[in-house]
């Protein structure tokens, strides 16, 4: 698969340097491998709440207090942790665990590091992405730069790195 548009990035020498837009295939699968390293942290997360609740329980039954523990560090990982992983890899790095893999980079459409506010509203679009039948991701099939509806929204592309 030999993607055919290209987006200028600022290199290492200051020079612009052209990057290859990153397909909806790679995307796809950066996704997945991020979804298995999510599952190992939210797996990490159930045995913290799991060993909370056996050192906790009075006769195997767990005090009311300590279920509502678990149910709070539980809400924290959906809520919290998974949302942080993404939106401060994508400031920070540009990348999540699953884009390092596949050599993906998401930046702004000026080729620099995308901020804070821009990655929270890109996590925020893909509910938009993905709700209605994973269309605003099949929408990255038709887009000149493979931009999915989340992209649009933050004003992203990702594109793969060397």
């Amino acid at each position: 698969m030999a993607p055919t548009q290209r987006a200028a990035t600022h290199a290492a020498g200051g020079q612009l340097a052209p990057l290859a837009y990153a397909g909806l295939q790679l995307r796809i699968v950066a996704f997945i491998l991020d979804g298995m390293v999510l599952i190992s942290f939210g797996t990490l997360f159930a045995a913290g709440i799991i060993a909370f609740l056996v050192i906790e329980s009075d006769s195997g039954n767990p005090s009311g207090t300590a279920f509502w523990i678990a149910v709070g560090v539980f809400l924290f990982y959906v809520f919290a942790f998974v949302p942080l992983y993404h939106v401060l890899l994508w400031s920070w790095r540009g990348q999540t665990v699953g884009k390092m893999a596949v050599r993906i980079k998401v930046l702004s459409r000026g080729g620099g590091r995308v901020s804070l506010s821009r990655s929270a509203l890109r996590l925020l679009g893909y509910a938009a992405s993905v709700a209605p039948l994973f269309l605003g991701l099949i929408i990255a099939l038709f887009d000149r730069e493979c931009r999915a509806l989340h992209d649009h929204l933050a004003g992203t592309v990702v594109v793969e790195v060397p």
